[in-house]
């Protein structure tokens, strides 16, 4: 399909903004009341046109629409109105020739609209502006005040005439390649309507200026789809001719030839058009409160022969309305939704809804209430059954708030005991518990709706923004305010900015309380991706922003670029026109808006923040080139909320709407910086949730946070109070594992719905795809001994291996799914990253990755850390070690080196010690020794003085690596601390380090005790029963490598044999002191 601008089924609701203008509105005076004071002593009478624009708060240039055509003063709706407006503004007297109040304005407009027809609306005016030289010349200024000059006592007139052209169509797209035009007289605007001789328009259709009166009807056809400049001639009786010219997009599919069949209602016969589609005009005949609705029935045969047998009916979604009544089948049509399903992305889809006539159910009014078009596809469908040939049964798919009607229409029907004569229900993504449209976004609209301006002269309030791009903050107004809004949208803001759920939670009770069709098999399809990932962006992120000195239109622009109707506003028009003056527009050269607006994304859930700003400030300078300058600036609006609701919706993993502007990502947000103009909007929101696609719970219960990250699937479906009331269900997979777009089909979801329509009883397709979620992962141990097997999902159909850390370590056999994985040398130890990525058609692709030590543990840190060297009996120490790679397991151990508690060896070698006496033990299991996960242990050291070594071995299922002993002497001395007695004298080693090879491996020892005051003390500590000094060497695996007896407190331990490495040299002195020396050798 060449649709350029394609919208999702449902458009929606960006909808949700502005509020109708007949509630209150909030005015800001501040303007009027300065310029009137700035412009209180001149004679307005004297102004020739009544028309003053340095007077006006001005959205628009006038000066840029003089009947000159140029690149940057292309005509929508928009500026049109902007144009419009500023003239209101400009007025001196109330009383100006043909200027209407913006609310008759609008509804003059309005009220000629109708389907395939475009009706134009044109103005022509003679103003007034302060000559350049006035401060000069004619006009006085005091005090930042103006006063009329006199010379002479005759008036200088300070002013010069101006005059604007200008006309507009109310669309911008165009869904057919003929239309009517018109221009009526009662939308032709003018001070001057005896001036105009005549107007011709160029249609871009080759036939060149064909002159039209107003009112004349004038037939256009095109042969080609595309952009279409249409230009307008207004010639005055002087023999002047001024120009101006709008854009049009020709949003058309080529038929195989030029056919202009016109829809049918239901007593005519079948009239296929060029595409072979038969649209049906359809009336309702069941009223709901008083009111029954219509619709465009499109009717596409399989066999393409006018009979129906097997009817699939299509229930669309919201339709906005926006894109005018001109296109008759609104924002979407059938076409539209082949689009969709005709995708080669769509799997096998297509070719199912081939073997089936599609009754395509396009509403009038895509917005009134939902029971209301409810109603409607029950009339639809009991036609259809009238006149459908043979007895198959019908289905009904409703895709987005169509899922809630379809459903809602087939179980009133049961409950009225009429036969629908359908077997299978398909809800698509649809609203069942709510949908959402961001809360910032919705408060940013309700501002703009709500902010008024008064004009000078008092008579009149003017929408700040109403003068935006093809679509106005007037267009959305009835939107928000729509039946079919209140009742789809989750969270509602009221036009009073507070959250109102009243009429959205009365439609939900009732929904809830009529439950399902019974005579159906009901099936569900959320665009939420499978594996319950969020949106692409975090709680109170940025959602969109505008900064910078703007006309007031972008505002609006901004608001519907958020979403899909962006593709109307004057944002995507510049770049689809390639026209940049339609974004930036042409700034009022004395006038400038300073506006600032942000809006966030809901918090955190459980939190409260600000999620909306707005300010816009207006500054107006006259008479700057002279340095005159009388300035106006006032704040017109600054407004900021919080967030009223608990739950982060806005990013919860659903069924998402994009936008049509991203993050500093397209041209449009290019042109608008290169301009000073900052704007930034988030190219994604969710607007259905999970849940709410597939009802979970169906509404009885109140779901939390964690409901909506929940990675819901058919085989494996929640039970009991939040259980999914559908026989299957699916939600999106692809390849990203992102949310989907709205009712979009790819070849996951297009092909689970094939199955469901294909007829062939058990052969659905319970959909699962866990194991490609992030729960996905690679099977086996996180230890590699000596060899080890590996393997992934048994659903993958294919699979790579590799390995990017450590591949040295280790050689890999890949078989299929599996891998096996040996080591390469027993002594070396590491880590290995193992990497695998695996898919299957259905699934799509998983990407995994696990880290695998390989050996026994790798010692990096050889120290153990806390408690003192020496330590009072009875006391505890607590020690650590560093972590080691590859440790599962480490174990620690007490060694004694030696005692002084006199205990003795018996004749069977058995030691006997004295009653009491308490040896070091570990304090988690009162034992010597003990093995633990924890890096730390704690020792009860009792009280048995002495030497003791406390080791620590590091070790896996592979082996083991020793970290470090820690030698600590246990004193009898009660004093605090744990430190060493300054009365136990010193140790001094050498040499030390011990050269092995050039050296003699003698070994100096002497012992120093210090003199008075500590002979006292040291007699009094001494609790050795002998005068040998008792000398052992360790090394660092607790093994004793040497032991001997000295008599004398200087000696040589002579002729020592150590390997190279670390040693402890424990002494344990004649009086009773414990001494200890690391000795190294080289």
């Amino acid at each position: 399909m060449n649709k350029l601008l394609f919208l999702g089924k449902g458009v929606l609701l960006l909808c949700l903004f502005a509020t109708h203008f007949v509630q209150a509105q909030t005015v800001s005076t501040a303007y009027a009341t300065q310029i009137n004071a700035t412009f209180a002593n001149l004679d307005k009478t004297k102004i020739p046109h009544k028309l003053l624009v340095d007077y006006a708060m001005e959205f628009e240039e006038l000066s840029a629409y003089n009947g000159t055509l140029t690149t940057q003063n292309l005509v929508n709706a928009g500026n049109y109105k902007g144009i419009y407006n500023t003239l209101l503004m400009a007025r001196v007297q109330s009383n100006v020739a043909g200027l209407v109040n913006p609310t008759t304005f609008k509804n003059n407009w309005n009220n000629l609209r109708q389907a395939n027809k475009i009706v134009l609306s044109g103005l022509y005016y003679k103003y007034n502006e302060f000559k350049p030289d006035a401060p000069n010349n004619s006009i006085t200024i005091t005090n930042g005040k103006l006063y009329d000059k006199y010379v002479n006592g005759v008036w200088q007139n300070p002013y010069n005439e101006k005059q604007v052209f200008a006309i507009a169509s109310p669309i911008v797209k165009y869904n057919s390649l003929t239309m009517q035009v018109q221009l009526p007289s009662s939308l032709w605007y003018t001070n001057q309507s005896s001036s105009v001789q005549s107007l011709a328009i160029d249609f871009n259709d080759g036939l060149g200026y064909q002159t039209t009166t107003f009112g004349q009807l004038k037939t256009v056809t095109y042969s080609t789809a595309g952009i279409k400049e249409w230009k307008y001639k207004l010639t005055l009786t002087n023999g002047q001719i001024l120009y101006s010219h709008s854009k049009i997009f020709i949003d058309a599919e080529i038929p195989p030839s030029n056919n202009t069949t016109l829809n049918r209602t239901i007593n005519q016969p079948c009239n296929q058009d060029a595409f072979g589609i038969d649209k049906v005009e359809f009336y309702g005949t069941r009223p709901y409160l008083g009111t029954a609705n219509q619709a465009i029935i499109e009717i596409d045969y399989a066999a393409n022969d006018c009979v129906i047998r097997k009817p699939l009916f299509v229930v669309e979604g919201f339709d906005s309305g926006l894109f005018g009544v001109e296109n008759g089948l609104g924002d979407v049509d059938y076409l539209m939704f082949r689009g969709t399903t005709s995708n080669i992305l769509a799997g096998s889809l297509n070719g199912q809804l081939n073997t089936y006539d599609i009754i395509y159910i396009n509403f009038k009014n895509g917005k009134d209430y939902m029971q209301r078009n409810a109603y409607l596809v029950q009339d639809i469908i009991k036609w259809v059954n009238s006149v459908k040939q043979g007895s198959l049964p019908n289905v009904v798919l409703g895709q987005s708030m169509g899922g809630v009607i379809g459903r809602y229409a087939l179980r009133d029907m049961e409950n009225r005991g009429e036969a629908h004569q359908t077997n299978l229900y398909i809800s698509h993504d649809a609203p069942h518990q709510g949908a959402n449209m961001p809360i910032a976004i919705q408060y940013f609209a309700r501002h703009l709706a709500d902010q008024f301006v008064s004009t000078p002269v008092g008579d009149m309030n003017i929408n700040i923004s109403g003068n935006g791009g093809a679509v106005t903050i007037e267009d959305l107004q009835d939107l928000l305010d729509a039946p079919g809004t209140k009742q789809l949208l989750a969270n509602y803001i009221s036009s009073g900015f507070s959250l109102s759920n009243t009429v959205g939670d009365a439609f939900r009770t009732e929904l809830r309380n009529l439950g399902y069709p019974q005579q159906t098999r009901n099936i569900a399809l959320s665009n939420g991706n499978h594996c319950a990932n969020p949106q692409n962006f975090n709680p109170s992120d940025n959602l969109f922003s505008l900064t910078g000195n703007a006309q007031t239109k972008l505002l609006t622009d901004l608001i519907l670029s958020l979403t899909p109707l962006g593709g109307i506003s004057s944002i995507t028009l510049a770049v689809l026109f390639n026209e940049p003056g339609l974004l930036i527009g042409i700034l009022p050269g004395n006038s400038k808006f300073d506006i600032n607006f942000n809006g966030k994304a809901l918090p955190t859930a459980g939190t409260t923040t600000q999620i909306y700003k707005g300010r816009i400030a207006f500054t107006k300078t006259l008479f700057k080139l002279f340095g005159w300058t009388p300035r106006i600036t006032v704040t017109l609006t600054d407004r900021s909320y919080n967030n009223p609701v608990n739950l982060s919706y806005d990013y919860y993993p659903g069924g998402r709407y994009d936008s049509f502007i991203s993050n500093g990502g397209t041209s449009a947000s290019n042109i608008l910086l290169s301009y000073g103009i900052n704007m930034q909007a988030r190219e994604n929101f969710n607007f259905i949730p999970t849940p709410s696609a597939l009802d979970v719970g169906s509404g009885f219960i109140v779901l939390n946070n964690n409901d909506y990250f929940v990675k819901y699937n058919a085989s494996t479906p929640p039970t009991g109070s939040k259980a999914i009331p559908f026989n299957n269900f699916t939600t999106s997979h692809n390849t990203t594992n992102i949310n989907e777009e709205h009712i979009s089909f790819n070849t996951r979801n297009g092909n689970w719905l094939a199955l469901e329509l294909d007829n062939i009883s058990n052969n659905e397709d319970n959909f699962n795809c866990l194991e490609f979620c992030s729960n996905a992962q690679i099977i086996g141990s996180t230890l590699l001994c000596s060899t080890g097997i590996y393997s992934v999902s048994s659903l993958a159909t294919s699979s790579s291996w590799s390995i990017s850390e450590g591949s040295s370590l280790v050689i890999m056999s890949v078989s299929g799914n599996q891998v096996t994985i040996n080591q390469v040398n027993p002594s070396s130890s590491g880590y290995i990253t193992l990497n695998a990525n695996y898919s299957n058609t259905k699934c799509g692709t998983a990407s995994v990755s696990k880290r695998i030590w390989v050996g026994r543990p790798n010692v990096q840190d050889q120290n153990i850390y806390g408690g003192y060297d020496n330590v009072p009996k009875n006391t505890q120490s607590t020690f650590s070690v560093t972590p080691v790679p590859g440790a599962t397991q480490y174990n620690w151990t007490i060694y004694t080196n030696s005692n002084n508690c006199g205990c003795t060896t018996d004749s069977n070698g058995l030691t006997i010690c004295p009653s009491g006496t308490v040896f070091p033990k570990f304090s988690s299991n009162n034992s010597t020794s003990f093995t633990t996960t924890s890096t730390s242990a704690s020792v009860n050291w009792g009280n048995c003085v002495g030497t003791y070594t406390v080791n620590c071995v590091a070790q896996n299922a592979c082996g083991t690596d020793g970290i470090y002993y820690k030698v600590v002497d246990v004193f009898s001395s009660t004093g605090g601390g744990g430190g060493s007695n300054p009365c136990e004298g010193e140790l001094l080693v050498y040499p030390n380090p011990i050269n092995r090879n050039g050296g003699s491996g003698d070994v100096s020892v002497n012992i120093v005790y210090p003199g008075d005051p500590c002979d006292d003390d040291i007699n009094s500590l001494k609790t050795s029963s002998t005068n040998q000094n008792q000398i052992t060497i360790y090394d660092f695996y607790g093994n004793k490598v040497y032991s001997n007896q000295y008599a004398t407190d200087e000696f040589s331990i002579k002729g020592i044999d150590l390997k190279r490495g670390h040693y402890i040299l424990n002494v344990f002195t004649s009086k009773g002191f414990s001494k200890k020396e690391i000795l190294i050798v080289e």
